[in-house]
């Protein structure tokens, strides 16, 4: 039995709305990053300055919204208390894992169906449309997620999404976010093709060193070329904000209206 933390933010409408889920990357405290709840100034500053209060954004035009603690991300999870794994709890839930034949990333798309399930059973929500955003490792397990979850309208993974690997050997995600043997298989842009016919927008910033330009766009040419083979070029699309690592909320949110639609 696992607990997981949520927030919930409803709209003042009345009547039924669109369902929204919001897992965060590397942030102790990212379920209140994405409600606006900030712990001291800087924090606010960084949510202000980075568009990271995106749960507020859903909320604003009309979703219920939902901010999960991410397993193995947030300040709750699995310990890591003789310090074995450098002390993160996403490497040491990567290890309780591995010795059971999981994955991590696997536990988090989990958490988020189970979150799916449980919200589906509200009378407010209205289940039509699903839209799941995430930043860095958020966006991981929003990808993921979408994937293999078909409820999932609207999937907006946030500097997350591009190649797992350069032709150099270079890694670009975390080691909780890796999937054994997935190369054997394919790569990102094949994993993100499993969205379609469904909607996906890939936001990355040009300044976050974290990802390959280069990379990110072979891997968008792959994703592109299923979208279209499915009939549906348009319901996938990459962007690029101008900055770094984090949210750019004048990219997203007209894609997902217009998606909405």
């Amino acid at each position: 039995h696992v607990q997981i933390k949520v927030w919930v933010l409803k709209p003042k409408k009345a009547g039924t709305s669109p369902l929204a889920v919001f897992p965060h990357g590397h942030d102790k405290r990212g379920y209140d990053t994405s409600i606006g709840l900030y712990h001291d100034e800087a924090h606010r500053q960084k949510i202000i300055n980075q568009d990271r209060d995106v749960a507020v954004q859903a909320v604003k035009r009309g979703f219920l919204a939902i901010a999960p603690a991410t397993r193995g991300l947030a300040d709750e999870g699995i310990p890591d208390p003789k310090k074995r794994h450098g002390g993160r709890p996403c490497r040491a839930q990567l290890m309780h894992c591995l010795l059971a034949g999981r994955t991590a990333i696997g536990e988090r798309v989990w958490d988020m169906q189970r979150i799916i399930d449980w919200a589906s059973t509200l009378a407010d929500v209205d289940t039509t449309n699903i839209l799941m955003m995430g930043n860095s490792g958020g966006g991981v397990t929003t990808l993921y997620t979408a994937a293999c979850d078909e409820r999932i309208t609207i999937a907006v993974p946030s500097c997350s999404y591009t190649s797992f690997t350069s032709p150099n050997g270079y890694i670009y995600h975390c080691d909780c976010n890796m999937v054994p043997g997935i190369l054997e298989i394919g790569d990102m842009g094949d994993v993100a093709g499993l969205v379609a016919p469904r909607y996906l927008l890939a936001v990355n910033g040009i300044k976050d060193g974290l990802h390959s330009p280069l990379d990110t766009n072979k891997a968008a040419d792959c994703t592109k070329a299923i979208f279209t083979a499915a009939d549906c070029p348009n319901h996938f699309r990459l962007s690029w904000g101008q900055e770094g690592h984090r949210f750019y909320k004048n990219l997203m949110w007209d894609f997902v209206m217009n998606a909405l639609k």
